[in-house]
């Protein structure tokens, strides 16, 4: 009981804040002469000191558990702890997106613009589109936070491993990556530096072949907004084809978390902001391709707000299918596409070809290509007569 008694008084002795001027000042402001404080008996002071290295250890405790509960973002249980590790990862990406002065407003939304189909008069082309969410802050710089540029000090990895084994079989015409934040050293990494011109805004970057195609424009919009990560981003280029003349307008999209949620503006309006992006930085007769990781699968609004202005050309398996490419290309443009797995990441990497224009077919119902091929052949076949066989051919 006496001990109690002493850590009582000494709880009440230790709100004592200051002295000041021969006056020492408590918790309601009374004055107490600070003589009377100084000729208070010594016994008491180890009690005082015990009672503020106590308050002191719960103030530490506190804060540890603020930022413990406050930095935690937990992807639903369905996606277990490598999900959990990205998702928290992706917000470490995103420090300097976050950063950004948010949007004044969400969008105002009307209706839906009508976009267009390619044109039919130029000469047709096959496109070679890649999509890649490259998981960067833990694949390329292992979670090493204090070291943002990890990578450098490596050689590549798996990702880039991949890439270079994609862009071998399919000489890519436009390439879009999500979480990148290195894009020459990516490129580099995997042996494409001097065939691709890449460009990076914040965390995206997309790429084109620049020895097919020639940059008309280029830039950025901020289609979405989220709490963890700010603006995310559509970034866009519009192209030409040397051989063709044929303009490429090219969306590569990063969306925002949570997933299908559609960030703080919600779905609809990411759906909108990109079309109406299409709508006016594009030309009528483009042909158009959006790829990226929408961060939304085939359930959720923008997706299904999108495929009724666009066609759905191949989407991946993560998180649900939230990978996706898409066109404004006729039914049947797609020759063929292609997962090529995770090369380490949480996301798919994919590919499509698609089909720009239909091909014209001369009189015989071939096609240029194979007509071509027929007449460097040109062989004329040779009939032999033998009487013995009435005639026909042996």
């Amino acid at each position: 009981m006496a001990a109690a008694a002493d850590l009582e008084l000494g709880a009440q002795e230790s709100r004592t804040l200051l002295a000041v001027e021969g006056e020492a000042l408590t918790e309601d402001s009374s004055a107490v002469p600070a003589a009377a404080v100084a000729e208070e008996p010594k016994w008491r002071w180890p009690s005082r000191l015990a009672v503020a290295a106590l308050a002191v250890l719960g103030l530490v405790a506190g804060c540890i558990c603020t930022l413990v509960v406050s930095g935690a973002a937990r992807p639903p249980a369905q996606y277990g702890s490598h999900h959990t590790d990205a998702v928290q990862g992706k917000q470490l990406l995103a420090s300097e997106a976050a950063a950004a002065k948010p949007p004044p407003g969400c969008p105002m939304l009307g209706s839906l613009p009508q976009l267009w189909s390619p044109a039919a008069e130029e000469p047709p082309l096959q496109l070679k589109v890649f999509s890649y969410n490259l998981f960067w802050w833990k694949l390329f710089d292992k979670g090493q936070f204090a070291q943002p540029n990890f990578h450098l000090n490596t050689h590549g990895n798996t990702a880039t491993e991949l890439l270079a084994r994609a862009a071998d079989a399919e000489p890519f015409d436009v390439m879009g990556f999500q979480e990148c934040k290195d894009e020459g050293w990516l490129l580099a990494q995997a042996g494409l530096a001097d065939k691709y011109e890449i460009f990076r805004d914040k965390h995206s970057c997309m790429a084109y072949n620049r020895s097919s195609w020639s940059l008309l424009s280029k830039g950025v919009q901020w289609v979405a907004q989220d709490s963890q990560y700010g603006e995310r981003p559509a970034q866009w280029m519009r192209l030409k084809h040397g051989e063709t003349g044929r303009v490429l307008f090219f969306v590569n999209h990063h969306g925002p978390i949570p997933i299908n949620s559609g960030g703080e503006c919600g779905g609809e309006a990411v759906a909108h902001s990109i079309l109406h992006l299409v709508k006016a930085k594009a030309s009528v007769g483009d042909a158009v391709v959006l790829t990226g990781d929408f961060n939304s699968d085939t359930r959720s609004v923008t997706i299904r707000q999108l495929q009724e202005h666009l066609k759905p050309a191949f989407r991946g398996t993560a998180y649900g299918g939230v990978d996706h490419i898409f066109s404004n290309l006729g039914e049947g443009s797609l020759v063929s596409s292609k997962n090529w797995g995770d090369g380490g990441s949480d996301h798919d990497a994919l590919s499509a070809v698609l089909q720009v224009g239909e091909e014209k077919l001369d009189p015989s119902g071939s096609s240029p290509a194979e007509a071509k091929a027929r007449k460097e052949i040109d062989v004329v076949p040779t009939v032999v007569s033998y009487s013995g066989f009435g005639g026909f051919p042996r």
